[in-house]
């Protein structure tokens, strides 16, 4: 496991900092009050970093047209000040400069948080993973403050920094004369923040990227200042036979290229996350076998595998009786994948992706 920093130095600082903010209780034999600092420290770790396998541009599939515009968008935001050669002339870029708010949409499970994890492997820039939890407060003021602070902190780093606020229909949506009064203070200091960036000292470091499943639910005036509002559909045929292939990377497995077509087939309206179950609930599907199987087919290196009553030389035996460092699972196959489909079905209907065309057809923004 690879640890990640969201907040750039403030990581490599929180040791130090703590120790300082321990001092005054260093004579203290109070349990309850050591434990409060022993857990207040848990939680500013967990705030700062989070826990991620390295999470790559070519692990993330079904989605290669916004992976290939968030990749050109950001190379160009990182080379803002570069200039390129034209006739041995510089070509400068005057007012054109690359987005810097970007908005990701579509149904669930369709890979949009993965995509800024995957930028944020791509590139050395400071990465903030951001969700409502880490903005919301009950104590009055403190939510505008948080949201302050964070674009400061961003703007304040010596490279180039990337700020992720994923499900953000949750603190952005429409607002109403019903809702509190803290939350329109809170959305109006966001407004500002996010119109802001444009205008700060080193705007050209700082890049916004925002995920939402309900776009539709999302504030006229935080829709507008989105530049670029990319949809993220469900996986067509040829993406979902890849997810497949990479759920089952190192696995075990007996799939022709027929195989792979009529799953393919079999699973439209699966999402990333529906193929991700399917795939684990397939792989399972072995073993599950092994559990009840009768009869076994002992192989040449002397390994033992479940076979039916008609193979030729079958052994009948329950798996308890085995020696079980010589039993082995079989090898994944069609039938296997369909068995988990039974029991993985597709969260994301007909409906859903009809609402989601309507609204980017209302929005223009195919």
């Amino acid at each position: 496991m690879a640890l990640t920093p969201l907040y750039g130095d403030a990581v490599s600082h929180l040791e130090d900092v703590l120790k300082e903010i321990q001092k005054p209780f260093s004579n203290i034999d109070n349990e309850i009050v050591l434990n409060l600092f022993r857990r207040s420290y848990e939680i500013l770790r967990e705030v700062l970093t989070f826990e991620t396998d390295p999470l790559y541009m070519d692990s993330v599939a079904g989605v290669l047209k916004c992976l290939e515009t968030q990749q050109k968008l950001f190379t160009a935001k990182c080379n803002t000040k570069s200039t390129c050669e034209k006739n041995g002339s510089p070509v400068k870029e005057g007012n054109r400069k690359p987005w810097k708010r970007i908005l990701l949409y579509g149904p669930p499970g369709t890979g949009k948080s993965r995509l800024a994890l995957a930028l944020a492997s791509a590139t050395t820039s400071t990465f903030y993973s951001i969700s409502s939890s880490d903005l919301l407060s009950h104590w009055v003021g403190e939510s505008e403050k948080s949201i302050r602070e964070l674009f400061q902190h961003a703007c304040q780093n010596n490279s180039s920094s990337i700020i992720f606020i994923d499900e953000i229909d949750s603190i952005c949506r429409k607002r109403n004369m019903q809702e509190e009064e803290h939350t329109r203070r809170f959305k109006t200091e966001l407004l500002k923040q996010i119109e802001g960036i444009d205008n700060r000292e080193n705007s050209d470091k700082l890049f916004l990227l925002c995920a939402t499943n309900c776009p539709w639910e999302l504030d006229v005036a935080f829709l507008r200042r989105f530049q670029k509002r990319i949809y993220i559909p469900l996986p067509d045929k040829k993406a979902r036979i890849e997810m497949f292939k990479i759920h089952t990377n190192n696995s075990h497995i007996n799939m022709s290229d027929e195989d792979w077509e009529i799953l393919s087939q079999k699973t439209n309206l699966y999402s990333g996350s529906d193929i991700a179950n399917l795939t684990l609930g397939a792989l399972f599907e072995p073993v599950r076998e092994m559990q009840t199987a009768k009869y076994w087919k002992r192989l040449s290196g002397g390994n033992f595998i479940p076979c039916n009553v008609e193979t030729s030389d079958a052994i009948y035996s329950e798996l308890e009786y085995l020696p079980s460092h010589l039993v082995i699972p079989k090898a994944v196959q069609l039938d296997d994948f369909l068995n988990s489909m039974k029991t993985h079905s597709k969260t994301v209907s007909e409906a859903d992706i009809t609402q989601f065309v309507q609204f980017s057809e209302s929005q223009n923004y195919y």
